[in-house]
């Protein structure tokens, strides 16, 4: 971890192994959104934070410049960006570790993702929305308070005639928290990439969360595809539970 002024940055590193990895040798988009949300809980743990306080996620942003493959030792670095009144924007860059350098301002180059993620602060009891705490500000300085962002959902809703198809879930998907893990909504992208033999790559994708999916919810997927945008929603009944929109190129 450096800290720079009230800019508070934690750094956590990385190798991209055997199980993160595809048929193709690239980092898989839930094993990223794995490390994305262990840099994220490693950060959080080092600093004295209320325990009766949890985070859940609302959306979050990627920008690709390229996967990492594997063997690949990577670095990740998080930090706060912006807050709202129940939430607070992380931002996280990931780079590998012979390319970042960083310039006099420490400005780090030759990273290959950069993730903007939204999490609202909870009550472990109750679930429900609490406002940061003055620990949050004592760890992340209180310079965030003048970058305001939104937690807002802005995905649209799926085609009225869109074909649903069923989305079983596994034991493995839940957590310890009782639901699907986030990192688990990114498989039906993994499965669109095997499956479609198109020869398409990622460069950017954003996913939103409603309520999330609980063990036993019976699942169904809507997928969309037009031009260089697939979309993916993840409903239960009539309520869509999260949504993942990204933009697709030819592969290199």
């Amino acid at each position: 971890m450096t800290t720079r002024g009230d800019d508070r940055r934690y750094e956590m590193h990385q190798s991209v192994r055997l199980g993160d990895a595809g048929r193709e040798g690239r980092l898989r988009f839930d094993a990223l959104a794995r490390y994305l949300q262990d840099v994220a809980t490693e950060d959080t743990a080092e600093v004295d934070m209320p325990a009766d306080r949890g985070w859940v996620l609302r959306k979050m942003a990627w920008e690709l410049s390229r996967l990492p493959t594997i063997y690949e030792d990577l670095v990740l670095e998080t930090r706060c960006t912006g807050v709202g009144g129940r939430w607070a924007e992380r931002t996280t860059t990931v780079g590998g570790v012979d390319g970042l350098n960083a310039d006099r301002s420490g400005l780090r180059h030759g990273v290959l993702i950069t993730a903007r993620a939204v999490w609202v602060s909870i009550g472990m009891a109750t679930g429900v929305p609490q406002a940061l705490s003055p620990e949050f500000f004592a760890a992340y300085g209180d310079a965030v308070r003048t970058q305001k962002v939104s937690a807002r959902l802005t995905h649209p809703a799926p085609p009225a005639d869109a074909t649903r198809v069923p989305w079983p879930l596994r034991s493995t998907d839940i957590d310890v928290f009782g639901h699907v893990n986030n990192a688990i909504y990114w498989v039906p992208i993994e499965e669109y990439l095997e499956a479609s033999g198109r020869g398409r790559q990622v460069i950017a994708a954003t996913i939103e969360f409603g309520s999330g999916i609980d063990p036993g919810d019976p699942c169904d997927l809507v997928v969309d595809e037009t031009g260089n945008e697939l979309a993916v929603w993840f409903l239960v009944g009539d309520s869509v539970r999260a949504s993942i929109r990204a933009v697709t190129i030819p592969r290199e």
